[in-house]
C-alpha cells in the first residue's frame, strides 16, 4: 500500500473487510462473523482502482501466507461462441476455489455484467445470470473474494450490488490538493536531487482535476524534459548541462 497515496480511509476499510478475513479466517470463524464476499470499486478513470486491487493482493501475500490473484478485463471474458463466456467464468471461479485463499478482480465489470433490459441480447443476460449464480455460491467455495471495478456504476446490473454479492462499495474520487501532493511524493521519491516540499505543494495546487494516472504521466513528462535539458545532443546536437 506504500505505492498508493490519498486513499488511507479505503486502505483501512479494505484491511478490515478483505485482508483480515483472508489472512486470519480462524478469528472470523470463532466470532461467527461472515466476511464480505464481494467488493465494488467505482469512480472516475485513473483514480487508483486497479492499483488498489493489486496492492491488496500483494499485501495479503506477504510472509508465509500466499494469496492467489486472478485479474480479468470485463470485455475480455466475452466470446463469439455461444456458452463459452459462461464456461470460462465457471472455470475461473473453480480455479480460484482450488487455489484459495484467492481474489478474483474484474476490471471494467460493466462490460461483463451490464444492466439487463428487454432490448438486450440473450447472450449478455445469460452471462449476467451465470455470474450472479457464481457469486451466490462463494459461501461454499471458501476463502474467495470477488472485486469489481468500474467507471460507470450505473451501467452495472443492480442485482450484483445487493448485499450478499457486492457487500461493500468504495468510491474513488479525484484527489484533493493534499492527496495530490502525497501521490507526487510517491512518484518522485527516487529523484536526485529530491524535490522540495514547496515545489511538490505548488505542483499539487496547480493540478486541480488530475487523477493518479494523470499525475504519474506528469512526473514522466517532467523526467523526459529534464533528460532533454541534460542531454540536448539526444535531440540533435548541443552540449550536456547539469540536470536541474
Amino acid at each position: 500500500f506504500e505505492s498508493i497515496g490519498g486513499l488511507d480511509a479505503h486502505i483501512k476499510s479494505l484491511k478490515e473487510s478483505v485482508f483480515l478475513p483472508l489472512t486470519y479466517p480462524e478469528i472470523f470463524s470463532k466470532l461467527g462473523i461472515k466476511a464480505p464476499g464481494g467488493v465494488l470499486f467505482h469512480g472516475p478513470p485513473g483514480t487508483g482502482k486497479t492499483m488498489m486491487a493489486r496492492a491488496l493482493a500483494n499485501s495479503c501475500s506477504q510472509g508465509s501466507q500466499k494469496i492467489s490473484f486472478f485479474m480479468r478485463k470485463g470485455a475480455d471474458c466475452l466470446s463469439k461462441y455461444h456458452g463459452e463466456a459462461e464456461r470460462q467464468l465457471r472455470l475461473l471461479f473453480a480455479e480460484a476455489a482450488r487455489l484459495q485463499p484467492s481474489i478474483i478482480f474484474f476490471d471494467e465489470i460493466d462490460g461483463l455484467a451490464p444492466v439487463r433490459s428487454s432490448r438486450q441480447d440473450q447472450i449478455h443476460s445469460s452471462i449476467v445470470s451465470t455470474l450472479l449464480a457464481l457469486m451466490d455460491g462463494l459461501d461454499k467455495r471458501g476463502m474467495v473474494v470477488l472485486i469489481g471495478a468500474t467507471n460507470r456504476p450505473d451501467a452495472v446490473d443492480p442485482a450484483l450490488r445487493r448485499p450478499g454479492r457486492f457487500d461493500r462499495e468504495f468510491y474513488f474520487p479525484l484527489p484533493d490538493a493534499a492527496a495530490r501532493a502525497k501521490i507526487l511524493e510517491i512518484y518522485t521519491k527516487d529523484w536526485k536531487p529530491p524535490l522540495s516540499k514547496k515545489c511538490i505543494e505548488q505542483a499539487a495546487n496547480a493540478c486541480v482535476g488530475f487523477g493518479g494516472a494523470d499525475l504519474k504521466a506528469l512526473c514522466t513528462e517532467a523526467g523526459i524534459r529534464a533528460l532533454r535539458r541534460t542531454f540536448p545532443q539526444v535531440r540533435g546536437g548541443g552540449t550536456a548541462s547539469k540536470m536541474r
